[in-house]
């Protein structure tokens, strides 16, 4: 029988891990859809999020093969990276003024831009469908979901259910909220969102590691 802290923890993961990055292709799939092309971005997205689905399984089967003390510090190490990732986001954000807002602006104009300049002086309103058009948008959801991917795989080693019960709670909470509002995306604190799966993923890399370790030295 699987244990709270295991339910727990494979839920919080997965949902803190898939809202974080997801949000980013959120919000840039929202903020470049009339550029890029509603088929383009959903492309993009689709084949990215089946890419990264297949690296989830990928590195769950690996940790699968490990021993069960192995198992421990692996997932302790991949959350406790990812814990130090968010920690510095939220450094960053907070402590050095650093603006999500900017950063993603700055993405967004530069991803359009790059896309167009294809078209020369004879740019389109809207890039006409095709894969190389989607490419763009699946990139970036490719970046963002093989670094969620690590600590699903992670966590799902666990209890696979609700390490995807977490994933789909996330992505439907994404998708209700860019169908509302760009702005309710690219509003929320940044700095919070990354203080509080900092600190999530370093309790639960923590508690993780050391369950690994005294397995290794006590048995």
């Amino acid at each position: 029988m699987v244990s709270e802290v295991i339910v727990i923890a494979s839920f919080l993961l997965a949902f803190k891990a898939v809202l974080i990055e997801g949000s980013e292709v959120a919000i840039l799939s929202v903020a470049t859809v009339k550029q890029l092309g509603k088929n383009n971005v959903i492309l993009g997205v689709v084949t990215g999020a089946a890419v990264s689905v297949g690296v989830f399984l990928g590195v769950r089967q690996v940790f699968l093969l490990l021993p069960e003390a192995l198992i421990d510090i692996g997932t302790g190490l991949v959350i406790l990276y990812f814990s130090y990732k968010f920690l510095r986001g939220f450094k960053r954000y907070y402590f050095g003024k650093r603006s999500f807002r900017a950063k993603m602006e700055k993405l967004e104009s530069e991803v359009v831009q790059k896309e167009f300049e294809k078209y020369g002086g004879e740019r389109p309103s809207v890039l006409p469908f095709s894969p190389l058009n989607a490419l763009p948008v699946f990139t970036i959801t490719l970046t963002e979901g093989f670094e969620a991917s690590l600590v699903l795989g992670a966590s799902g080693t666990y209890s696979f259910e609700w390490t995807l019960i977490g994933a789909a709670v996330s992505i439907i909470l994404l998708l209700v909220v860019s169908a509302i509002s760009y702005e309710y995306l690219i509003r929320v604190p940044r700095w919070g969102l990354d203080l509080l799966a900092g600190s999530v993923l370093l309790t639960f890399g923590s508690y993780f590691l050391a369950s690994g370790i005294l397995a290794v030295f006590f048995g």
